[in-house]
């Protein structure tokens, strides 16, 4: 549909864009499957957007879950996962977040678990025993798990494939901005195995037994 489709440009280059003789709307971001897509690739307006919604939606589950008595804790966090973290997460397994990211995350994260818990301020409960009385873990532990799921799964794709060429895919020409260098996905995996204990140099060999690489990821500790 073209009344749907706009056109997101960079490095400043306006030229027109038309199809089937429409002119296509230039936009500095757009909204695609419940991800913010910004003109400069940052995650900074993704995370306002994210952590909005689905603020909002824990709020309309107080009544019938949080502060329902009937149900057990156990059953209050399996609807917690189900219902807010899946949405706050989803798509996360290819993000390239900053420490700010995730700390703006795990602060959503842990206030949602706190409320659940009825746990104020003056209880003096520190975030550590809040996720242990929950049984999950902080959202940079989540992070790092999806993440190494999903470079497992690319790793075991056919050679064909594309996503497997790109993570593998050496740039022949270009150079970085002066500057502090930009994060890239390679640091962020790296980071991501070095919580799990998993050297760079024998992940490869890791990921390639599947259900080797899944024990793994299940030893997901609270950091």
């Amino acid at each position: 549909s073209v009344t749907k489709t706009v056109v997101l440009c960079q490095g400043g280059n306006t030229t027109n864009i038309t199809l089937h003789g429409n002119h296509l709307t230039p936009v500095p971001k757009f909204c695609y499957l419940v991800s913010m897509v910004t003109a400069s690739i940052s995650l900074d307006e993704e995370i306002n957007a994210r952590v909005g919604s689905v603020a909002t939606t824990f709020g309309k589950l107080s009544k019938r879950a949080w502060d329902n008595t009937k149900l057990t804790l156990q059953t209050k966090i399996q609807i917690y996962r189900a219902c807010v973290i899946s949405s706050l997460l989803y798509g996360s397994e290819t993000w390239t977040a900053y420490s700010r990211h995730e700390r703006r995350l795990n602060i959503f994260h842990l206030r949602c678990l706190r409320k659940i818990m009825n746990i104020r301020w003056y209880d003096k409960i520190t975030n550590s025993e809040v996720l242990q009385r929950a049984n999950l873990p902080s959202i940079m532990g989540m992070l790092s798990s999806r993440r190494l799921r999903w470079l497992g799964h690319v790793r075991r794709m056919e050679t064909c494939r594309i996503p497997k060429q790109m993570l593998f895919c050496e740039l022949s020409e270009g150079k970085r901005h002066q500057g502090r260098p930009l994060l890239r996905c390679k640091d962020v995996w790296k980071a991501s195995m070095k919580n799990f204990s998993i050297g760079p140099s024998t992940w490869e060999k890791l990921a390639d037994d599947r259900v080797v690489w899944k024990v793994i990821l299940r030893k997901c500790t609270v950091f």
